[in-house]
């Protein structure tokens, strides 16, 4: 009859240090997170720039508004801290920032302050908002796609251990920075259009990101330790 035994505190070390030298690979060193980020920045602006050269007729007059160009500072600026973040989340023993987190918040909520500016319309036809809300709300997701896909892969290259926190931050820079651009391409201001179809689906979207970042982006190790048999 075999009889199993309890693993033992030095079986258990003994068996970790075993696994871990097998595994032993020569590897190359990991881009800094100043270096991740800065090649997340130019996807970014690869798609900035397609976005402007299709963007609304009277976007050279609207930059010439301060509260507009506040606008896009903000979000722009929320949606690089939220992408630097999301990095730093995947570096164990890296703390994550808590000044640069509130300055993301306050950045965030600042831009949409701001886009309270204009006053509601009320009588909007029914038919017309949704008819020009859609394609805004495909527009955001769009947008989005290959920053969320940029920085979800950069931050999945390292060891996340927080994967919801890491796909929340990771949706938020990705969705920022959607919304920057979307302010660039739709040339609608009226804030019930904005809400309903640009912060409404880019908050949905960071919700999703965060429980597919809770689902993916979470290091797991493959030791697996066995009782010894006698």
């Amino acid at each position: 009859m075999t009889v199993r035994h309890p693993i033992t505190p030095e079986q258990r070390h003994s068996a970790i240090v075993d696994h871990i030298v097998a595994d032993l690979r020569p590897v190359r060193p990991r881009l800094s997170v100043g270096l991740r980020l800065a090649l997340w920045l130019i996807v970014d602006l690869i798609v900035a720039a397609w976005v402007t050269a299709h963007s609304r007729a009277d976007l050279s007059s609207m930059l010439h508004r301060p509260d507009y160009l506040l606008e896009l500072l903000f979000f722009g600026g929320a949606a690089t801290l939220a992408a630097h973040l999301a990095l730093r989340s995947a570096v164990p023993g890296l703390a994550l920032s808590k000044g640069e987190t509130g300055l993301t918040l306050t950045l965030a909520l600042a831009g949409i302050w701001l886009l309270t500016r204009v006053p509601i319309k009320p009588d909007y036809p029914l038919d017309t908002f949704v008819r020009t809300g859609l394609p805004c709300a495909f527009g955001t997701t769009l947008f989005a796609t290959a920053p969320w896909i940029g920085l979800a892969w950069a931050v999945a290259r390292n060891a996340p251990l927080r994967g919801f926190i890491s796909g929340m931050l990771v949706g938020g820079g990705a969705m920022l920075f959607s919304f920057a651009v979307m302010r660039v391409e739709c040339p609608v201001d009226e804030p019930l259009h904005l809400f309903t179809w640009h912060v409404a689906p880019a908050v949905l979207l960071i919700m999703v990101s965060t429980f597919i970042g809770g689902w993916l982006l979470r290091f797991r190790p493959s030791l697996k330790l066995t009782p010894a048999h006698s």
